[in-house]
């Protein structure tokens, strides 16, 4: 399934040279000594795309909770100054884990926890020793002051140190910016003139609603009118966004990134309907693995679809479109559908290989149904990523992948009892 306009489905060998989709065709002769992977009655897909993940509270998860003082804000207060690099590199590192194992190839790592070198290189690190590609987007420390302006010289000396060769050509920078919400007016249009003079893609979370009771729109007009809007800026979340609001992101080209399982815990129904009615480039992710969601994106793609057509009573939102938002469509938003989110001849192999006799598959039926309403993650075989294989029989291949998983909760209790320590955390 190419989710690619001009690819069409169907059965077909795939040939991968150098990263690169160099053949589609049935039959292909194979040059001598080529690793081959049997592929006969299984499902290949373009591997899932995401387009905002807080990689750097991963070790987080099973800290934040229901209780008193156990909220993910009250958490990442208490917790987020005592993160080491090496906290940083391995938190990264377990999120990409769980990433491979459910199918993402591409993750957007949005940093708003950027403390200095350190912690940008281990972050940077984990996500090129994963063999993933994605963006990689600076941003403030947690809990900066509203009148404290981000650190562009921190993001200058970042990219100025990782060459594109040494990023291997698979991460990119960009920005996550606070936005006038959380800011005055001028410094926002301050960081945004920085932003772009800099000529690096913007990011920035959309959420009045979870500071503001009664919140009807996201206030995406104001960006509108102070030349904050465009093809540039990715608006995340946005679940109050009036018609005002879509009909300016649509008309200015803006994107939109939602996250279904965290927005519905803690601030509302995202709008998919509406923004796909509009002509929005509409993507999916995951947020964080600290809030009551994980990285099974068809899980994500599957209560959203549901939602959506509770909510609207109308079938906008289909099982294909859902594939497309997790993949050619999160592509786009990144900038990067000339080079993956879809399957096609001469871009880069970025593959998952599903199990169609998996139980979750079976009987089969129209593949894109049969993904987004019965699939699971257990089905997935194979996860290829710039032709390297990081999955291979359901196993995760890499070693400091599987690290990452074995010794994340040792991390984790260690990070608490420093917290514990200091002061900032008691629970």
């Amino acid at each position: 399934m190419s989710l690619d306009p001009d690819v069409p489905d169907g059965t077909t060998d795939i040939l991968i040279r150098d990263g690169i989709i160099e053949k589609l065709g049935q039959g292909l002769a194979l040059p001598d000594g080529v690793e081959q992977i049997d592929g006969t009655g299984n499902l290949v897909t373009p591997g899932f795309v995401d387009t905002h993940w807080h990689l750097w509270n991963s070790l987080l998860r099973g800290t934040v909770g229901d209780g008193p003082g156990r909220d993910y804000f009250s958490v990442k207060r208490g917790l987020a100054p005592h993160l080491s690099d090496d906290d940083f590199y391995w938190s990264a590192r377990f999120a990409l884990a769980e990433a491979v194992q459910n199918g993402i190839t591409t993750v957007h790592n949005w940093d708003h926890n950027v403390r200095g070198a350190g912690d940008i290189d281990a972050n940077i690190q984990a996500h090129l020793d994963s063999g993933l590609r994605g963006r990689f987007s600076y941003g403030p420390r947690d809990s900066s002051g509203a009148d404290e302006v981000m650190d562009f010289d921190g993001l200058d000396d970042a990219i100025n140190r990782w060459t594109s060769d040494r990023l291997d050509g698979r991460i990119h920078f960009g920005v996550a910016l606070r936005g006038p919400y959380r800011t005055s007016t001028e410094l926002a249009a301050r960081e945004w003139s920085c932003a772009r003079e800099r000529n690096v893609p913007i990011t920035m979370h959309c959420d009045r609603c979870m500071r503001e009771p009664g919140c009807q729109s996201c206030g995406l007009t104001r960006l509108d009118r102070e030349g904050l809007l465009g093809p540039d800026v990715q608006v995340v979340h946005a679940v109050h966004a009036s018609a005002e609001d879509i009909e300016a992101i649509a008309r200015t080209g803006t994107r939109i990134s939602v996250s279904p399982l965290s927005e519905m815990r803690t601030m509302g129904f995202p709008v998919v309907t509406e923004f796909l009615e509009a002509g929005v480039l509409t993507s999916l992710s995951v947020d964080t693995l600290a809030m009551p969601a994980n990285a099974d994106v068809l899980s994500s793609l599957r209560a959203l679809l549901s939602v959506e057509h509770a909510r609207t009573k109308r079938a906008t939102l289909t099982p294909r479109i859902a594939l497309e938002m997790a993949t050619i469509r999160a592509a786009k938003d990144l900038g990067i559908d000339g080079i993956t989110g879809s399957i096609r001849q001469g871009k880069r192999a970025d593959l998952i290989v599903f199990d169609r006799s998996s139980t979750s598959l079976l009987p089969t039926g129209d593949p894109a149904e049969s993904l987004v309403y019965h699939g699971t993650s257990a089905a997935i075989r194979a996860v290829i990523s710039d032709g390297r294989v990081l999955l291979r029989d359901g196993e995760l291949v890499q070693q400091t992948a599987r690290q990452a998983i074995d010794t994340a909760t040792e991390r984790r209790d260690a990070l608490v009892q420093r917290a514990t320590a200091a002061g900032t955390w008691d629970k």
